[in-house]
């Protein structure tokens, strides 16, 4: 079925930003308010558009006794993390003050009024009655984010019960996490190649390769244009949703780009390469310096045949450029310059940092912006996300061990102030780890409440112990602590999603070793010595690049730990070894690195 853009429908319903003049309405008139988070990418967003909210009894009915509020999930993702209420489109109705009364997922016309004929009942017959309910519920969200406190110790078990859960929720059968419908979860596909190549354990391998092979087998992957559709509704991988997300081929393009070098792969390092060409090709806007949030579902063109597609009009992409996944696609355009080899992948993804870096040191980092990097009108006039902060630290300290970038102390001075900014806005001094919003106290509903999500919290923990790394200042080490400790118990309420969380508590508890690679990245000695890095079975290793260093000599890779280096290897064979050597401190010539540096 295709749809046409909901642009293309009769207005019927006059939909009202999220804002306190939505609210102020809605407490003056003392009416409820319908809450429609969709997303330009959701398929049955556009059903209930088109089909839903054009029904003439429904849009009477909301307009006589609601106030409509529109929220898109992709400029507003505290808000949907907030009201969510198990996909989208979300519909929830709220009190004027913006606590919870009822919510459901798609609705066609028919049970919509319905619902929204007993909520104005209740409203009517017991306001108060709602009101507790609503203050109740907030006060559960209050509690369960008072939980998040720094103080426990981080051990090395806690990364292994992590894993154990994680495999409890593997599909055996179809490979994959969960049950239908089916996602790629590709979090936990790195963390399984983060177990894999830190224990050598056989049956993380057996995940790993049934799940990828299954993906590239199933109808999740488009083997015609590139890049990964969102779910299959099957759990076999069949039956995709046709939309393709941003951050989700990011994070599957990392998965296959690593596990190709890890199990020396060439059909997981094709799928990588041809999901970065589809990034590049279709999200990447060279204007804005950034990348377009998604490309939407479009089920009849995605069913053609390759020939066929080709005299057809693609599906459209969001208009919109978003802050995070611009600057983690520049991360890993940074990774896969080396790891392919790829080398003109370094230009695109240092003019979106760039970018982006610019806007943020000018005061403000807006979530989603146009082409012509002006913010979205959807977001509050004042307010960052910690989302996009964290992904600025970790492209920043990313972009530090690239080629010439290293000696750029520039980049390390802008990666400090970020890492400030951070502290000043999203940081929790009286209970440790960082809020997702800054301080605002004009926030409604749930909004109130500035909740601690894991995954933000453990990226911005990594960027942390690489501004360590980079700066040897003790302060970003221990504030990474607090941020990752004040999880340890309650990581166990997002069962396999706690993947990242593992990684960065593995990484934390080992102290990393550098290794930089010198050489012609075209080269078969370097790809065989950057396979041999990436395959260290030690939890923390960091890889640098300097391709101008030897330009067209032999590849060597320096490893340093602490601020002791150690004599250049020149085969992949014995790095594994020298790294070794280098953990147990192995005597031998050595240089101190600070000494090398003394005089700059």
């Amino acid at each position: 079925m295709t749809l046409a853009s909901p642009l293309d429908t009769e207005k019927r319903i006059d939909w009202l930003p999220w804002s306190a003049a939505a609210f102020a309405r809605a407490q003056r008139e003392d009416k409820p308010i319908l809450l429609s988070i969709s997303a330009v990418w959701c398929y049955w967003c556009q059903v209930m558009e088109q089909t839903t909210y054009v029904d003439p009894a429904v849009a009477d009915f909301i307009a006589a006794n609601f106030v409509p509020v529109r929220v898109d999930n992709d400029h507003r993702p505290e808000v949907n993390a907030r009201y969510n209420v198990g996909g989208w489109p979300t519909t929830a109705l709220l009190t004027p003050h913006g606590g919870s009364i009822a919510g459901a997922t798609y609705l066609p016309a028919g049970q919509l009024l319905a619902m929204l004929s007993e909520v104005r009942r209740a409203y009517a017959e017991d306001k108060a009655g709602l009101y507790d309910q609503a203050a109740q519920l907030q006060r559960q969200r209050q509690e369960h984010a008072h939980r998040v406190a720094a103080g426990a110790e981080l051990t090395r078990p806690q990364v292994d019960r992590i894993a154990r859960r994680i495999a409890g929720a593997y599909d055996a059968i179809n490979g994959g996490f969960g049950e239908e419908p089916k996602f790629p979860a590709a979090p936990v596909l790195q963390f399984m190649l983060h177990r894999y190549r830190t224990t050598g354990e056989p049956f993380y391998r057996a995940m790993l390769e049934k799940t990828l092979n299954a993906m590239l087998a199933g109808e999740i992957y488009d083997a015609v244009e590139g890049g990964f559709f969102r779910y299959c509704a099957q759990g076999d991988w069949t039956a995709a949703q046709h939309e393709k997300l941003l951050e989700d081929n990011l994070s599957l393009a990392g998965v296959f780009l690593d596990a190709g070098l890890l199990l020396d792969n060439s059909e997981y390092r094709t799928a990588a390469a041809r999901t970065l060409d589809y990034l590049l090709n279709t999200l990447y806007c060279e204007k804005s310096g950034g990348f377009r949030g998604s490309q939407g579902a479009h089920s009849d063109y995605f069913a053609l045949p390759p020939q066929a597609r080709q005299l057809q009009e693609p599906p459209p992409v969001d208009p919109w450029r978003y802050a995070a996944g611009s600057l983690q696609a520049v991360s890993l355009l940074l990774a896969a310059a080396w790891k392919l080899p790829r080398p003109e992948l370094t230009g695109p993804a240092l003019e979106v940092l760039s970018n982006l870096a610019a806007q943020a040191t000018a005061g403000r980092l807006p979530h989603a912006f146009d082409a012509d990097g002006q913010p979205s009108p959807q977001l509050p006039e004042s307010g960052d996300l910690l989302a996009d902060w964290a992904a600025l630290l970790n492209a920043l300290t990313d972009a530090y061990h690239c080629g010439p970038q290293r000696n750029d102390y520039r980049q390390q001075a802008v990666a400090v102030a970020v890492a400030a900014e951070l502290e000043r806005r999203f940081y929790d001094a009286s209970r440790g780890a960082f809020f997702d919003t800054e301080l605002d106290s004009a926030a409604a509903g749930h909004l109130r409440i500035r909740e601690k999500p894991l995954a933000e919290n453990a990226a911005a923990a990594l960027g942390l112990l690489k501004l360590h790394h980079i700066t040897g200042d003790d302060q970003y080490r221990q504030r990474a602590e607090s941020v990752l400790s004040a999880f340890v118990e309650v990581n166990r309420e997002y069962g396999e999603h706690a993947a990242g969380y593992a990684i960065a508590v593995d990484q934390f508890l080992h102290p990393p070793v550098e290794i930089t690679l010198e050489g012609d990245p075209g080269n078969p000695d370097y790809r065989g010595m950057a396979q041999a890095a990436v395959c260290l079975d030690y939890p923390h290793i960091l890889i640098k690049t300097d391709l101008a260093a030897v330009a067209g000599g032999p590849a060597r890779a320096h490893i340093c730990r602490d601020t002791v280096c150690f004599p250049p290897v020149s085969e992949p064979a014995d790095l594994a070894a020298a790294v070794a050597d280098a953990l147990q401190g192995a005597p031998g010539p050595v240089e101190n690195i600070f000494e090398r540096f003394a005089g700059l």
